[in-house]
C-alpha cells in the first residue's frame, strides 16, 4: 500500500493486522487517515474482490471499500514512501456539495460502524469521527445553500440527537478505596454515570494502578467526566504528624485533592439510584458537611451522631480550616479509643456542626427499620442504598436487601450506561425489563427438601418467564422434582443454618439461589417480596414462617407429609407432586393475569356474552381482543387467555375444565372449544353428566375459521390448524 508522502525523507515500514488497522484508520500524523481511508495509491491482492460487489452510481466507495478489504486482509504492510501523482481535479465531486453526496459521505460511516458494531469493534473513535462527519456535512451543505433541504434537516437532528450534553462546572465526587475494592469501586461509578454527566470523580487511594486510571478514563469520556488520581503516599502523610497507617482515614485528605468549593464523598459500598443535582444544590451555609442520621447508632447506643458513608463536604470551609490535619491530630490521639474508626473521629470533629440530610440520601438497609422512612413520589427504589453490614451483596448465600440493584449496576456493560441519556432515576421495569419475576419461598433449618429439583424443573412449558424466590436449607420434601417441574422459576434458597453439600449442589440450576438469615429484618424483606411459600421442609416450621406468610395475604403450599399444623395451607399428597406443580402454575396465571376480570378485554365488537360461574375463573393477560359475537360460557372450570391473543368474530368458549390459549396466538370466525362431552348412554345423557379433559393452546398459533377443537387436544407453539375437527386422537 502506498501512501501519498508530501513531506521528509524518512522511510519505513509497518505491518497491520485487522485490529490495529482500525486503531489508526483515523490517525492525523502525516496524514495517515487520509492513506488508509482513500481507496487509491493502493496495491491490492485480487482475490479480496471476489467477495466484495458495489453498488451502480453510488457515491464515496473509497468508505465502503477500504473497511470491508481491511476486514478480509490478514495483513496490511504500510509504506512511508513518498509517491508522485498529478491529477486534475475539474468536476471534483468532493468539491461540488450537493444532497446526494451529502448522503453518501454519511451513509458511509453508518455502513462502518454498523458492521464494525456487528462484530465487536469498539465504537468510540468511530462515532466521534461520525460526529465530526456530521458537522463537515452541514457546515458545507449550508456553504452550498442546502440549508433548506430534507437532508440538511435530517443530520441536524442526528448531530443534535449525539451532542454530548457537556458542562463546563462538573461535579465533584469523592471516592476512598485500595485496589482490593476494585470491584466496588466500578459498580458505584457505574451506578452514578447511568444518572448523572459532567462528573469530576476523585480516587483517594495507596495502590491503584495508573493503568487502571488511563483506561476509565476512556470509558468516561463519553458521559463529560473524568476520574482524577489522588494517590496518597508516605512522602505525603509526612507532611502531618501521625503514627497511623493513612490508608485507615483516606477521606480526611479531600481538602488536599478536591478543587471544588463543594464535593460529594461516597463510600464504595453503595450504589446510587437517581440523578444527584438536587443532592449538591444543597445550600450547606456555614456548616463543614451535611450527612444522614446514623439511626443504628441511635437505636443500639443510644448517640445522634450522622454516618460517614455519605458526605456532603464543604470544601472550602475544609481548606480553610485545615480540616485534614485537625482530623489526624484527633486520630492520634483517639485512635485506640473509638470503637468506629473514622466515623467516630469525624462525629466527634464536627458534633453538632453538621447539617442533616434525607434518609433517601444514605439509605442503610439494615437501619430502615429504626427510620421514619417512606419511598419519594416518582422513585423505585432510595436514591443511595448502603449496604452497609459484614452481609454485602457481592458475598456468596448473603440475603440482602436491594441486593438485585448492586448486581444490575454490577452487570451494566459501559455502552449501556448511555441508554439512560434522559437520567431517569432507577425503575424495576430497569432490572426487569420483560415481567418482574414472581418469587417463591421456602425456610428451614432442616435437612431434607421434598422433590424440589424435580418441581423446579417439570413445567418447561409454562408461558412465562418467572423467576421464584425459594429459601430452603437441606432437607426439602421432593425438592428434586420441583427443581425440574418448575424449569422457568428462579428459586433463591436460604436458611438460618449453613448449607449442607447437597444443597450447594442445587446451584447448578440457573434458577437457585441459596441465601443465609441472619436476622428479623432479613426474613421480613424475604416475606415482603416473596409471592408464595413453599411448606415443604421437613422436621419444625422455623420463625413461624407459615402464619407470616398467611398474615400477609399470601398463598402457601405444603406436601401432605411436610406441612406444619393447620394455618391455612392448600395441601398435595407427596406421592402425586404433579399436583403442586399444577396449582402453583395455575396461582402464578391469576397473579400474574389476573382472575374473572373480562373487562380486561380489548373490545372491538359487540354482543359479547360472557356467562362465568361463581366457582369459575377467567383469567385475561394483557391486550387480549375479541370481535363481535363471542361466547364464553365457564362452568366450574378455568379458562386462560395469555397476552396478545386475538379472537375474531363469532367464536364459542365452552369450559367445564381448562382451556388456555397461549400468547399471540389468532383465530379466524367462528372457532370453537368443547373441553367436555357426555357420557355416550341414554341413561347418563339424562342425568346429565359429562366427562372433560383440558384443552392448551400454545404460544403464536393460527387456528383457521370454523375450526371446532374438542377436550384433551393439547396444539403446540407456532403452528397453523385449518381442520373443520381437532379431537384428542388427532
Amino acid at each position: 500500500m502506498f501512501y501519498f508522502h508530501i513531506s521528509g525523507d524518512s522511510y519505513y515500514e509497518k505491518v497491520y493486522d485487522n485490529v490495529s488497522i482500525f486503531e489508526n484508520l483515523y490517525e492525523t500524523q502525516e496524514m495517515r487517515s487520509f492513506a488508509l481511508i482513500s481507496a487509491w495509491g493502493k496495491l491490492y491482492k485480487a482475490r479480496l474482490f471476489e467477495q466484495l460487489r458495489f453498488d451502480m452510481g453510488k457515491l464515496g466507495e473509497d468508505g465502503y471499500l477500504n473497511q470491508k478489504v481491511y476486514l478480509l486482509s490478514e495483513k496490511v504492510i504500510y509504506l512511508n514512501k513518498s509517491l508522485y501523482a498529478y491529477r486534475i481535479r475539474k468536476g471534483s465531486l468532493s468539491r461540488i456539495w450537493t444532497e446526494k453526496w451529502m448522503h453518501a459521505l454519511v451513509d458511509a460511516m453508518s455502513e462502518r460502524i454498523t458492521l464494525l458494531a456487528n462484530m465487536g469493534y469498539p465504537l468510540e473513535k468511530h462515532l466521534a469521527i461520525y460526529r465530526q462527519m456530521l458537522e463537515f456535512s452541514l457546515s458545507n451543505g449550508q456553504a452550498s445553500g442546502l440549508s433548506d433541504t430534507a437532508t440538511y434537516k435530517e443530520f441536524e437532528m442526528k448531530k443534535n440527537q449525539l451532542t454530548v450534553q457537556e458542562s463546563s462546572e462538573k461535579k465533584a465526587i469523592v471516592l476512598a478505596a485500595n485496589y482490593a475494592y476494585v470491584d466496588q469501586v466500578l459498580t458505584t461509578i457505574k451506578s452514578i454515570c447511568y444518572h448523572n454527566r459532567s462528573l469530576r470523580f476523585y480516587l483517594i487511594h495507596s495502590d491503584f494502578p495508573n493503568e487502571w486510571i488511563k483506561q476509565l478514563n476512556k470509558r468516561l469520556e463519553k458521559f463529560d467526566s473524568e476520574i482524577i488520581n489522588c494517590r496518597v503516599t508516605s512522602e505525603q502523610i509526612s507532611c502531618y504528624k501521625s503514627d497511623i497507617s493513612y490508608t485507615v482515614f483516606l477521606r480526611y485528605f479531600i481538602a488536599d485533592f478536591v478543587q471544588e468549593d463543594k464535593a460529594l464523598y461516597l463510600d464504595c459500598d453503595l450504589v446510587v439510584t437517581k440523578n444527584l443535582d438536587d443532592l449538591f444544590a444543597t445550600d450547606l451555609q456555614d456548616y463543614p458537611l451535611a450527612a444522614v442520621r446514623d439511626f443504628g447508632g441511635r437505636a443500639y447506643f443510644g448517640q445522634e451522631i450522622f454516618n460517614a458513608g455519605v458526605l456532603l463536604v464543604n470544601n472550602a470551609f475544609w481548606k480553610k480550616e485545615n480540616m485534614t490535619q485537625k482530623l489526624i491530630d484527633l486520630t492520634n490521639e483517639w485512635h485506640d479509643k473509638v470503637d468506629q474508626a473514622d466515623q467516630s473521629i469525624l462525629n466527634m470533629l464536627f458534633e453538632h456542626k453538621w447539617l442533616e440530610l434525607d434518609f433517601d440520601y444514605n439509605h442503610i438497609v439494615i437501619h430502615k427499620q429504626f427510620a421514619d422512612y417512606q419511598l419519594p413520589e416518582g422513585q423505585d427504589y432510595p436514591a443511595i442504598i448502603h449496604y452497609l453490614s459484614h452481609r454485602k451483596p457481592w458475598k456468596d448465600l448473603a440475603a440482602q436487601t436491594y441486593r438485585e440493584v448492586w448486581w444490575y449496576y454490577h452487570g451494566l456493560e459501559w455502552t449501556e450506561l448511555g441508554q439512560n441519556h434522559h437520567l431517569h432515576p432507577l425503575q424495576r421495569s430497569h432490572i426487569y425489563p420483560i415481567k418482574e419475576p414472581f418469587t417463591c419461598l421456602i425456610y428451614t433449618a432442616s435437612d431434607h427438601i421434598e422433590q424440589i429439583e424435580t418441581l423446579v424443573q417439570s413445567l418447561p412449558d409454562i408461558q412465562f418467564k418467572i423467576a421464584a424466590r425459594v429459601i430452603v436449607s437441606d432437607q426439602i420434601e421432593e425438592l428434586d422434582y420441583l427443581l425440574e417441574s418448575l424449569s422457568n422459576i428462579c428459586f433463591h434458597i436460604a436458611a438460618p443454618v449453613q448449607f449442607s453439600e447437597k444443597i450447594r449442589s442445587l446451584e447448578t440450576n440457573y434458577n437457585v439461589r441459596l441465601r443465609t438469615i441472619t436476622n428479623e429484618e432479613e426474613l421480613n424483606f424475604l416475606v415482603d417480596t416473596c409471592d408464595f411459600l413453599l411448606d415443604i421442609n421437613h422436621f419444625q416450621e422455623v420463625d413461624a414462617i407459615v402464619s407470616k406468610f398467611v398474615q400477609a395475604g399470601k398463598s402457601v403450599f405444603a406436601f401432605d407429609n411436610t406441612v406444619h399444623g393447620n394455618q391455612g395451607q392448600e395441601v398435595f399428597l407427596s406421592s402425586t407432586p404433579d399436583k403442586l406443580v399444577s396449582r402453583v402454575r395455575d396461582y402464578l396465571n391469576e397473579v400474574r393475569l389476573g382472575t374473572n376480570h373480562q373487562e380486561k378485554i380489548i373490545q372491538d365488537g359487540t354482543w359479547n356474552v360472557f356467562k362465568i360461574d361463581d366457582k369459575a375463573h377467567f383469567i385475561v393477560g394483557a391486550n387480549v381482543a375479541c370481535r363481535n359475537f363471542e361466547n364464553f360460557h365457564v362452568s366450574s372450570g378455568k379458562v386462560i387467555l395469555h397476552d396478545g391473543v386475538f379472537i375474531n368474530n363469532s367464536c364459542s368458549f365452552n369450559c367445564m375444565e381448562r382451556i388456555e390459549i397461549g400468547a399471540g396466538t389468532m383465530m379466524g370466525e367462528g372457532v370453537r372449544f368443547y373441553d367436555h362431552d357426555h357420557i355416550y348412554t341414554a341413561e347418563k345423557i339424562e342425568k346429565w353428566q359429562w366427562t372433560t379433559e383440558p384443552i392448551r393452546v400454545g404460544r403464536d398459533c393460527w387456528i383457521g375459521s370454523n375450526v371446532t377443537i374438542l377436550k384433551g387436544v393439547t396444539i403446540g407453539d407456532n403452528t397453523i390448524h385449518y381442520w373443520s375437527r381437532l379431537s384428542h386422537t388427532q
